[in-house]
Order: structure tokens, then sequence, then C-alpha cells
């Protein structure tokens, strides 16, 4: 005797996402941004020793206490600020996550200029 009334089997669905080109995309840039933060924190702080041929009646910028912590500060804080938005970035689907990727290099960027200023100044 055939059951006639009993249920099909369920169709076998593929549940897990594909990777799109978007996601290694977003991946690949947040790695290089981090790379960049890496590259930031470890050698920008390095422009406080533009200080070194300071005197005491030498006027320029970096022969300050004050610009000295910043150059030597600044960079650092942004290379953790832009690893954060890289981190976030990679994570994140859409427009949120591509605008924290393109805010990262940004703070880096900025970092720099204001560092390479001061030290040069």
């Amino acid at each position: 005797m055939i059951n006639d009334q009993a249920p099909d089997a369920l169709p076998v669905r593929d549940a897990a996402p594909s990777v799109t080109g978007s996601t290694v995309g977003r991946i690949a840039v947040g790695l290089l941004v981090l790379a960049f933060a890496g590259v930031t924190g470890l050698f920008a702080p390095l422009l406080v020793m533009a200080s070194d041929s300071c005197t005491e009646e030498d006027a320029r910028t970096i022969c300050s206490a004050s610009a000295q912590q910043i150059v030597g500060g600044l960079p650092v804080g942004a290379a953790f600020v832009a690893a954060l938005l890289a981190v976030v970035g990679m994570g994140s689907r859409g427009t949120a996550g591509w605008a924290c990727l393109m805010a990262a290099p940004f703070v880096l960027v900025v970092a720099w200029v204001v560092s390479l200023g001061i030290a040069g100044a």
C-alpha cells in the first residue's frame, strides 16, 4: 500500500553565504589599512628625533616639549583608531563598512601631515 499523502522530502539548501567580490575587496582593503596603521604606529613617532639639534635659543616648533609630545603621541593614537576602524570596516557590510574603511586612511594621513608639519617647522 502506497501512502499518497506522505510529505515530500524538503529540498536541501546551502545556507552558507557566498563570498562575493565585495567581501574579498573589503578584507583586502582592511588588511592594507592595518598594515599602514602598523607602519604609522611604529615609525611616525620617530619624527621626534627632529628635535635632536634643538638648542635653548632655537624657536622652531619641534623644540618645545608640547610639540614633541604631539609628534610622539598623535601617530600612535591615530594608528589605534585606524586599526579599530579597519576591523569594524572588514566586519560590517554595506555603506557603514566602506565608510569605516575610507575614514581609517584619512585619520592616518592627517596624523602624518600634522607630525611632519611640526617636525619640519
